[in-house]
């Protein structure tokens, strides 16, 4: 067919034969681009997932980073606290046993006191010369 005849050909049963291509066309192109924008989006949701993925993971770390920080803490404070109770306890005893001490020890004060004193007043005596 040379153009002339196409054309003729064309003008004669044309009409609906180009309709229905060009809504072949336009059918086939929207399927394509629907299609690919569906792709598109499948695309996208994949990575946001993974994204997501990497984040929650990234905030359980952070969750158990934490927890572990807190746990180790509070046993660290229980252990202080205990030995803390074990020396408080040491330290009342010595309290008392210092106590018991210094009464120990003002007894024996008081008892060299009265000898000093005795024997002061016995040298002040005999230089005096009263005889006992």
């Amino acid at each position: 067919m040379n153009p002339i005849d196409l054309g003729k050909a064309i003008s004669d049963t044309g009409v609906p034969v180009i309709t229905a291509v060009m809504l072949i066309l336009v059918v086939g192109l929207v399927w394509y681009l629907i299609k690919r924008q569906a792709k598109r989006e499948d695309k996208q949701d994949i990575e946001r997932i993974k994204k997501q993925e990497k984040y929650d993971e990234e905030q359980k770390e952070d969750r158990l980073y934490h927890r572990n920080l807190i746990t180790n803490h509070l046993e660290h404070i229980n252990d202080v606290s205990l030995k803390n109770t074990e020396l408080n306890v040491q330290g009342i005893a010595l309290q008392k046993e210092i106590m018991k001490d210094f009464k120990d020890h003002n007894g024996h004060a008081e008892k060299f006191s009265e000898k000093v004193i005795e024997s002061l007043d016995a040298i002040c005596n005999k230089l005096n010369g009263k005889v006992e």
